[in-house]
């Protein structure tokens, strides 16, 4: 039973849908066809239900159809009331049709007489015993003479003469005629008043129209007619699910959530459960609702401006009925598609926004922006007028939906320029202005400069922002094309565009505006042309100047929805040259002219295209400067998909609060995309800073340099960053995020993964969990360069003292951008280091590289080891951060410099004749000391060359010598008295003792052994150490020779 009474259910719905069908047909056969279909679903519901009383109120109800098909059969004209549209063609199919109705009558009779089992009924809301469409001649030959519209379907003037005829703010006194009280039966209660400025005169259904002119009293004019008007209810188009993240929030999370709630010293809290209707009622004595305090003008709008005044005296504005406000008043509906422009406000983005929210809902869609407002009927489907004026709106940002809190209070002018966005067709229209305000709230205040729309629809609807850049070389229109107009077409994606930079000749030339958004109403497709239909909300705005499509539609509409076609007619018709408007603002224009002339297309996607969805928040800390390729202290994650799909992530940046008096700093009203304080729109200029997603190979483990990555996204200066990417199923991922020139602060953040896989979404792992850093500086005597120069171990050197067997990864970052640096791990004993073989070596980090390097072991056994610390240049001076990670616990400690503690003496440069290979210097100690030799290979000269550099050295020996001949004794010697091809030769340290000199024999000799390449002539820098002070002297150089 219980299937019986939900397929009888089903047919009665789709019964319902073809009625609002039949209201809004535009054609004879499109109404012939809905009442039959309404008809025929009706009677598929009698033969479902057994209760007598329901079968004899359906087949009441399709008798009314079936009347109501044989009516528009019979008519001779379609419209009736519309004397000047041509009349329908009979179909050739009537005659087939009329016995389909003759046959589905003897069904309903048929079927009434032989159920009898009865059930409990279902609640029927149609009036059977009125007919769904009257179109008897009587109604048709009706004289328009009185007080307001016939509602025959047809205006009383040509609405395209109309727009003509507007005047240059597009808004002004040219409308004498204006609907401007709600249609809908129910009185409204005003804020703060006992009974409503204006009553509906009999609640009829009939929409008031009040003159504003004196000759317009004679000739009443209706914007809004049958055919114009979106339909409230239900769209036929199936509503996507959006996707909800599972994942449980961690409690610094929530902290980072909560605390993001204070934006501009206003308090915007997590959006946790409906208001409920106490929030708006009026007490008795009690004011209305006002806000804190007002929103922040321009000083360009301050000019204009008259003060904050309740929706009730401000809509529709003032400026527009100066003397007569008797009946006038706010709507939450509007009987005509909505024409939506800014005027003195500088936020066309989020006009732009609203504008496409509300396209898409014209097209046929449902409702994603007015939804958002309460107080909500549920069952008009649209926002209530609040009595106590206060209204709370569902907005998307700071990492959740959040309830902004405003009054009704608009900024009225005091002039015909307007401070807030405004419905052309229906002045009296107020909730766009409301959920203006509340954006705007959020932002800063009126005198926002604007951002880019799809970060504007993010927080307005939450569907997916994504920004093409036009200019970039590798768009491909077709494969854009195709990608964006399906999705179009079924309402997954809305779409906006704005312009780069332009000069005065290229504005005016082109007729587009520079750094400013526009909206796309309607594409179409032909065998030829790819068209997009725009707007320019800007009412004193140019209009395209480029070549009008020839294929450009002129009333027809390209949308994929039969019941769009009214307002995309409109859309049309807006879009057609005239004498008053040769360049209109609403234009056809191929998609080669966007992507040659804008800068960027704005989409924004329904997040409902995915079945699942994860959120992570985050604080990240940039500090002052950052190492070049170092990504360890980036926000890094974990990603995996349980099967191969496709996966959008979204980075979106918080809005941070920040004091009255620092509002123009805070990234809320300057997001980064857009300059200051301006008097005409703009959509993108100066910038703060960039920031992207990357997409790495590392298993789900925090990495430590940014080497290789398996995808990545554009680096955007703006406040969401989209990263469309194809995810291979199997091991996790690392998600980096990373940024450039963001100033140095605190930010917030929070990541969300869009699949159709399921996905998850977790902090990066750390795999070597222990950190031990140092901080240290390149000097001028420290600076030894690369392991080429002779200088290399006086570079940096750290003991690294391990006492278990473990994993290390040495970091190596400098923030001077031009040093080239290099660490390695040598088996030095925690000892300086003074010459390196590459079986010492263990890990180092491949090329000299600027900003970061890495060097990673496994599985080190306990011991002491030597870390240095190099650049490419010897003596170039910077700072530097060593950072070891482990497994272990290890000890880090610097190596003392070479001489560190002792005195040094530098000797004159000692020089090899071409066909010398030993020379001497006589030493006569004065006291006890210990001495440290040091010689460094300087430079070679041959008679071919002037400088062979390194390659020109030979095989080397230092030592301190006493006596002569055969009889001459080592005291100090280097290497153990072995030759070195090190560009450094040093010996151990060693004491001295004067009392053993009296024969002042001693000496200080460097040998060197010939090479092959002929006669070379080497010098080398000689240094001695000491632990006392003035404990010798030493002669000059000298040729040596062991048997002289």
């Amino acid at each position: 039973m219980a299937d019986l009474r939900a397929q009888a259910q089903a047919c009665k719905d789709a019964a319902k849908d073809s009625r609002s069908k039949l209201d809004r047909a535009t054609s004879k056969e499109d109404a012939f066809a809905a009442a039959l279909a309404a008809a025929d679903s009706l009677i598929k519901a009698m033969k479902l239900t057994s209760d007598p009383d329901e079968k004899g109120q359906l087949k009441a109800e399709c008798n009314d159809l079936l009347g109501v098909a044989s009516r528009i059969k019979d008519s001779t004209t379609w419209p009736p009331a519309a004397p000047s549209l041509p009349p329908a063609q009979a179909s050739p199919k009537n005659v087939e049709i009329g016995q389909w109705a003759a046959n589905v009558a003897q069904s309903v009779q048929e079927t009434a007489s032989k159920d009898t089992t009865t059930s409990q009924s279902s609640h029927i809301t149609a009036h059977s015993s009125v007919p769904l469409l009257d179109l008897s001649t009587e109604s048709d030959a009706q004289s328009n003479k009185g007080n307001g519209p016939t509602h025959s379907g047809v205006p009383l003037v040509d609405p395209s003469s109309e727009t003509d005829s507007q005047s240059s703010t597009g808004i002004g006194p040219a409308h004498s005629g204006v609907l401007l009280v709600d249609p809908s039966p129910e009185p409204r209660s005003q804020p703060g008043k006992g009974n409503s400025p204006f009553q509906p005169h009999s609640f009829t259904g009939q929409a008031a129209i009040v003159p504003t002119t004196a000759s317009s009293v004679a000739q009443l004019l209706s914007l809004g007619t049958s055919r114009d008007r979106p339909s409230d209810s239900q769209s036929p188009v199936r509503r996507l699910k959006e996707p909800i993240s599972t994942r449980k929030r961690s409690k610094r999370e929530e902290i980072i959530v909560l605390k993001a709630s204070v934006v501009n010293g206003f308090k915007f809290p997590p959006w946790d459960k409906m208001p409920s209707a106490s929030e708006f009622a009026l007490e008795e004595g009690a004011e209305s609702f006002v806000d804190k305090r007002d929103l922040a003008l321009s000083k360009y709008q301050q000019q204009f401006f008259s003060g904050w005044i309740s929706a009730v005296q401000a809509i529709p504005p003032p400026s527009m009925f100066p003397k007569n406000r008797n009946g006038l008043g706010p709507l939450m509906k509007s009987n005509a598609s909505i024409d939506l422009v800014q005027d003195a406000a500088t936020d066309c983005s989020v006009v732009a926004s609203l504008c496409a929210g509300i396209a898409r809902a014209e097209r046929g869609h449902d409702q994603i922006l007015s939804n958002m407002i309460e107080p909500w009927d549920k069952n008009l489907g649209r926002p209530l007028l609040s009595p106590n004026g206060k209204y709370i709106v569902r907005l998307n940002f700071n990492g959740c939906w959040r309830k902004v809190e405003i009054d009704d209070r608009l900024p009225v002018s005091k002039t015909h320029r307007l401070l807030h966005v405004i419905d052309r067709r229906n002045p009296a229209l107020l909730w766009p202005a409301l959920l203006e305000k509340a954006y705007l709230k959020v932002r800063g205040g009126y005198d926002f400069p604007g951002s880019n729309s799809c970060g504007d629809l993010w927080a307005l609807t939450g569907w997916i922002p994504e920004q093409v850049y036009l200019q970039e070389t590798d768009i491909v229109p077709g494969q854009l094309w195709s990608r964006v107009y399906k999705a179009f077409l079924y309402g997954d994606v809305l779409v906006t565009v704005g312009t780069g930079k332009m000069s005065s000749k290229q504005e005016r030339e082109l007729g587009l505006e520079g750094q400013h958004s526009y909206v796309v109403l309607d594409m179409k497709e032909t065998d030829h042309d790819r068209l997009l239909l725009v707007k320019n909300p800007w009412v004193e705005g140019k209009g395209w100047r480029g070549p009008r499509p020839s294929s450009a539609p002129l009333v027809e509409s390209t949308s994929s929805s039969s019941d769009s076609r009214s307002s995309t007619n409109l859309y049309n018709r807006d879009s057609l040259p005239s004498i008053a408007r040769p360049h209109p603002t609403t234009f056809w224009i191929a998609l080669e002219h966007v992507i040659q002339h804008f800068e960027s297309l704005y989409l924004n996607w329904n997040p409902g295209l995915f079945r699942h969805r994860q959120d992570i928040h985050f604080e990240w800390t940039i500090p002052s400067e950052s190492p070049i390729g170092c990504i360890v202290d980036n926000p890094q994650f974990s990603f995996s998909g349980k099967d191969a799909d496709a996966v959008w992530l979204l980075l979106t940046r918080h809005f941070r609060n920040a004091p009255e008096e620092a509002r123009d700093e805070s990234d809320a009203f300057q997001d980064g995309s857009v300059r200051g304080d301006s008097q005409v729109m703009s959509s993108g200029e100066s910038l703060k800073g960039y920031m992207s997603i990357f997409v790495c190979n590392g298993k789900g483990e925090r990495l430590y340099t940014k080497d290789t990555y398996v995808e990545s996204g554009p680096y955007v200066n703006t406040t969401q960053s989209l990263l469309r990417w194809d995810c291979d199923a199997g091991s996790p991922f690392t998600v980096v995020i990373d940024q450039e020139e963001l100033p140095a602060s605190t930010y917030t953040f929070t990541l969300s993964a869009f699949s159709n896989t399921a996905i998850s979404l977790e902090p990066a792992v750390q795999k070597l969990p222990l950190e031990t850093c140092v901080i240290g500086e390149w000097t001028k005597q420290t600076a030894g360069g690369s392991p080429s120069s002779g200088r290399y171990f006086e570079n940096p050197q750290y003991s690294l003292e391990l006492r278990q067997t473990c994993d290390l990864a040495i970091l190596l970052t400098s923030s001077h951008d031009s040093n080239q640096i290099h660490v390695k791990l040598a088996i030095g004993h925690g000892k300086r280091m003074y010459r390196l073989q590459s079986r010492d070596v263990l890990a180092d980090s491949g090329d000299h590289r600027r900003g970061s390097v890495l060097a990673r072991i496994k599985d080190l056994q306990p011991g002491l080891y030597t870390i240095i610390c190099s650049q490419f240049e010897a003596e170039k001076i910077g700072k530097y951060k060593l950072r070891v990670d482990s497994t272990e616990n290890v000890v880090l400690k610097p190596i003392p410099r070479d001489g560190a503690g002792l005195l040094s003496q530098k000797l004159a440069p000692a020089c090899f004749g071409a066909k010398v290979h030993k020379i001497a210097a006589p030493l006569v100690p004065h006291r006890l000391a210990r001495y440290t030799i040091v010689a460094r290979f300087k430079k070679a000269n041959s008679p071919r060359s002037a400088d062979l550099g390194m390659v020109g050295r030979s095989p080397f020996r230092l030592s301190v010598e006493r006596g002569r001949g055969p009889q001459r004794h080592f005291v100090i010697a280097s290497e153990r008295g072995d030759y070195s091809d090190s560009a450094v030769v040093r010996t151990e340290s060693a004491s001295i003792d004067p009392s053993e000199n009296a024969l002042n024999d001693l000496y200080l000799v460097l040998d060197r052994l010939s090479g092959p390449g002929g006669p070379i002539e080497e010098w080398y820098d000689v240094e001695i150490f000491t632990d006392m002070p003035k404990a010798f002297e030493i002669g000059v150089w000298r040729e040596w020779d062991y048997d002289t």
